[in-house]
């Protein structure tokens, strides 16, 4: 990810959403110089099944749900509706995410 040509030209003084399709771009992310408020991202699929979740667990810096990262600063990660490779989900729920944003006073 080239997180320099994609937020380069916003403004700072604006809020910054970022969707990154991975968690661990996610991170990458807000290790940079930018002041990221809201990143939202996915590709866990919520661990899809035993052991999975495990594995996709420990191989991501955030796995499922809201993530409050600073004092401005959130990474939200869905679980998703479909699966990878293998055609099933167990222990695991689909969803399907409707974000509002709303302006602070």
């Amino acid at each position: 990810m080239d997180i320099d040509k994609a937020l380069q030209s916003c403004d700072q003084g604006k809020p910054i959403i970022l969707l990154a399709h991975q968690p661990k771009a996610a991170q990458e992310a807000l290790e940079s110089k930018y002041n990221i408020n809201l990143i939202l991202s996915g590709h866990t699929h919520g661990g899809q099944m035993f052991p999975l979740h495990l594995v996709a667990y420990m191989n991501n810096p955030y796995f499922a749900g809201l993530y409050k990262t600073g004092e401005h600063s959130y990474v939200y990660v869905s679980q998703g509706t479909l699966y990878y490779s293998i055609p099933m989900r167990i222990f695991t729920t689909m969803e399907i995410t409707e974000v509002i944003l709303q302006m602070s006073h």
